[in-house]
């Protein structure tokens, strides 16, 4: 039973860097993790890590700098 299990991690800038060892870690721990990001091929190739690792993560586009993004 992990920390995070039955938790929803929404992760901005999750594609890389911490917001990618984030999405990682919360994963392993048990939460279904949302991957917001501009970067549509980082974000989705890190949600097809966490998947196939057992992981449940999906991918949203999200520029924090556009209002309706959010």
């Amino acid at each position: 039973m992990g920390r995070l299990d039955n938790k929803v991690a929404l992760i901005s800038g999750g594609a890389q860097g911490i917001g990618a060892a984030d999405a990682v870690l919360f994963s392993m721990e048990g939460a279904k993790v949302v991957v917001g990001d501009i970067n549509r091929e980082a974000g989705m190739a890190l949600v097809n890590e966490i998947n196939e690792k057992g992981g449940t993560a999906c991918y949203v586009h999200l520029d924090v700098s556009v209002e309706n993004d959010w």
